[in-house]
């Protein structure tokens, strides 16, 4: 093990499992739990436990589970190491310098996120340096944004020289091939490296947990390039699945009404937050995305779309709703007039008149319905079918049955055709759309305690663990070497170390820390989160002994079988008479 027991006993204890899960995973008290929508799958009602008591967390949807190493490490796709670093660093924990056993240096993952930690202080320097972040100081006030906006979310500045950063790095030790890949550095056709980022004003865009993952730069002077820069994809980075600000907003989202505001472009999101409405993200100058969705619907229950008020921003509106719509997420529009965007509303005219705004919010269908009358004219039989098709085309991707029925009868009064009639032209539609039913993994077990057949030394041995006299009755009853399950005969074998004279069990998360297999660990953390009724917890005990030491009886009597046999055909009278009597004695005991 790379760290001893008492290290990770330490780091386990300083991190609660509730307030880590709760920083990604919005959790309401149920009873002695806490539950949520699992992270894991796709899912409509929560199946996600995390139990406070023992520390643990388990879903009955998909059967993943574990303590609070295995969720960061499932959630942030970390390996062991870095999972107890990460801890160990959220509670202000040093490590120990040459940890035991191997030593194991960071990962590539790991290295990324030095990459991006340290750009970004080289950049927030560079903006606060007198003179060469003067420019970007001064851009920044005249768009009246103030400082405390500009220290809390750590803006840059990126200068005239063109390697800067790559020779910053290169100091630190990065090899050129790590910071390539990186999306910071690039490569000329000369074979020359440079920065990716000059003479711009830099966003840092942080992932969920705070960590800084890429970053978008914007020219604030007359030169060549683009107005906008956004990092490249990475492998710490993906488009597809940031948003602006997130790390920020989702501490602000009202838990009695979980509405989040989603804005086109940085300074939309900082004109919100600044002003007040905090409850708000931004898209990376990317259309929003199904992973967008499933991570905002940890979060929230409601999207109120804000997008600029031209026409690229309707069309741009009209696909970000239908996305909300096809991930199962209620949506709706606040619509800017005379092609403003929130921030020059915000400055022009105040946040009062923009929370006016907001209070005009509109449901999907009007925004939509209207839309389309623009174009079309639903007095002729032209202009009916082509607003019917353009709707139900979005209704054959929405996945809820009551929220397609409810707006095919809006349809059918707006159209005036008869609701049978849609319906069985929707049902044409839906294979092509995709949503016809949920996948399998939405599916909650209908069966969500343990399998009591095929696991039974798992469930024995998980339930022995918070009972002491169960425990002395398994070191009696069994021995490590007939337990099939290699994991168990691992448990087994500290048995003896838990019960050192202790009249109560040990802590569930110390257990847990000393077992590397994951699957394994999931596997016994199930049984731990079964809420047993005292008699049912005892039952199962019984039983699942019992069948273990019927199976090892069972296996005996056949390999007894195979020895008697053996014995007779070799004539060896003593060595048969010795198996018999052992045959007989298990035949009896069975008895």
């Amino acid at each position: 093990m790379l760290y001893g027991d008492n290290i990770l006993e330490q780091v386990q204890s300083a991190n609660d499992i509730v307030e880590v899960i709760s920083q990604v995973v919005p959790l309401k008290r149920s009873g002695r739990n806490f539950k949520g929508l699992c992270p894991f799958h796709q899912e409509k009602t929560p199946s996600f436990m995390v139990n406070a008591e023992k520390q643990i967390f388990h879903c009955f949807g998909c059967q993943t589970g574990g303590d609070v190493f295995s969720f960061l490490m499932r959630y942030e796709n970390m390996s062991f190491p870095e999972a107890v670093r990460r801890l160990a660093e959220r509670a202000h924990i040093r490590l120990p310098e040459k940890p035991s056993g191997r030593e194991e240096g960071p990962s590539d993952t790991e290295k990324y996120y030095e990459i991006y930690r340290l750009a970004c202080e080289f950049y927030r320097r560079q903006y606060l340096d007198p003179v060469l972040g003067r420019k970007a100081r001064e851009y920044f006030a005249r768009r009246k944004f103030d400082e405390a906006l500009a220290e809390e979310m750590k803006m840059g500045w990126a200068g005239d020289a063109w390697d800067g950063l790559f020779q910053f790095l290169s100091k630190k030790g990065f090899p050129e091939e790590l910071l390539l890949k990186s999306g910071l550095i690039c490569r000329s056709t000369k074979g020359t490296l440079f920065d990716l980022f000059r003479n711009r004003l830099l966003f840092p865009i942080h992932q969920l947990q705070g960590k800084v993952v890429a970053f978008g730069g914007r020219l604030i002077e007359d030169r060549e390039g683009p107005k906008y820069l956004n990092s490249p994809e990475n492998p710490i980075f993906s488009k597809r699945r940031e948003l602006f600000g997130l790390h920020l907003s989702k501490k602000f989202i009202d838990r009695e009404k979980p509405r989040i505001l989603v804005v086109e472009g940085y300074f939309g999101f900082l004109r919100l937050y600044q002003n007040g409405f905090k409850s708000a993200v931004a898209t990376l100058g990317t259309a929003l995305t199904e992973e967008h969705v499933r991570i905002l619907k940890r979060f929230a229950e409601e999207a109120v779309v804000i997008y600029d008020g031209d026409k690229a921003g309707e069309a741009a509106s009209l696909r970000g709703m239908e996305v909300f719509l096809e991930g199962d997420m209620s949506v709706k529009l606040a619509r800017l007039e005379g092609g403003l965007d929130p921030d020059d509303l915000i400055r022009e005219k105040g946040a009062e008149a923009f929370a006016e705004v907001l209070g005009k919010a509109t449901d999907f269908f009007d925004f939509k319905l209207e839309t389309l009358q623009k174009r079309f004219n639903r007095k002729d039989s032209f202009g009916v079918m082509k607003i019917s098709s353009e709707f139900l085309e979005t209704f054959a991707k929405i996945k809820n049955p009551i929220l397609q029925t409810h707006y095919l009868r809006r349809l059918s009064a707006a159209v005036n055709i008869d609701e049978p009639a849609l319906r069985t032209q929707l049902a044409k539609l839906a294979p092509k759309g995709g949503a016809a039913r949920p996948a399998a993994a939405e599916v909650p077990s209908k069966t969500p305690g343990p399998k009591r057949v095929t696991d039974d030394e798992i469930i024995c041995f998980a339930l022995a663990v918070e009972n002491p006299p169960w425990r002395r009755t398994i070191l009696k009853e069994l021995k490590e070497a007939e337990l099939e399950e290699p994991m168990i005969r691992s448990l087994f074998g500290q048995f003896g170390q838990f019960e050192g004279g202790e009249s109560k069990p040990p802590a569930l998360a110390k257990v847990l820390s000393r077992i590397d297999d994951e699957g394994f660990k999931a596997r016994l953390v199930a049984v731990f989160a079964f809420e047993w009724s005292p008699e049912d917890k005892e039952k199962a005990f019984t039983d699942c002994l019992k069948n273990i030491i019927r199976k090892r009886r069972e296996k005996r009597l056949a390999e007894l079988m195979g020895m008697i046999a053996s014995s007779e055909r070799d004539g060896q009278a003593e060595a048969l008479g010795g198996y018999v009597r052992e045959y007989q004695a298990l035949l009896k005991a069975k008895e």
